[in-house]
């Protein structure tokens, strides 16, 4: 009976480690919050003892809006073929405009504090992005982008299509973007 318990028990760990059931092909789970200036909200506020990775990047808001990867997959899908990084190979990325993912949380806001996961952060003007049809990227070449990678998700610039992005740096391409932060501009 033990080794029949030992045997389940091993069985139980190497599932665990292999991720959720449902979803194990990277689907599941919250992989983007967009928070601050925002009238949609699905969510309450950062809980420091479960959420360390907010606290460690400075993060507090009361409520925020959650996205996981099959809700952004469920969006219209557009592609961008492009150079990433720049001059670097032609890649095709897919994944819905950010300007129909904001859409959804309804930003108040003017601008956006992107944050990728190695604490990498840009502010964007939302009208920069509206106008360019900025996507945030979910698959790179028809596969998930996957953390460790460009993933969770990735802000992609179509500056092989638009002559006004030609030879735009890398700098506003973050990528394994978690959080968006919706503020308005401070008045000069």
């Amino acid at each position: 009976m033990r080794r029949i318990l030992i045997v389940l028990a091993l069985m139980l760990g190497v599932a665990a480690c292999q991720g959720p059931t449902s979803g194990s092909d990277g689907t599941s789970g919250d992989i983007l919050t967009i928070y601050g200036e925002i009238g949609t909200v699905d969510r309450g506020p950062v809980d420091p003892a479960t959420e360390p990775l907010f606290g460690a990047f400075g993060m507090d808001f009361d409520a925020a809006c959650l996205f996981n990867w099959a809700s952004l997959d469920d969006l219209e899908q557009h592609t961008i073929e492009t150079d990433f990084p720049l001059g670097g190979p032609i890649r095709r990325f897919s994944g819905p405009l950010l300007s129909d993912v904001l859409d959804i949380a309804n930003p108040r806001g003017d601008r956006l504090i992107v944050t990728a996961l190695d604490g990498y952060q840009r502010e964007i003007d939302i009208d920069r992005v509206r106008q360019h049809d900025v996507i945030l990227a979910l698959r790179m070449n028809g596969q998930p982008l996957g953390i460790g990678g460009f993933g969770p998700a990735m802000l992609v610039w179509p500056r092989g299509s638009d002559p006004a992005l030609a030879g735009m740096s890398d700098d506003d391409w973050l990528w394994g973007v978690f959080a968006i932060e919706v503020v308005t501009a401070a008045a000069d």
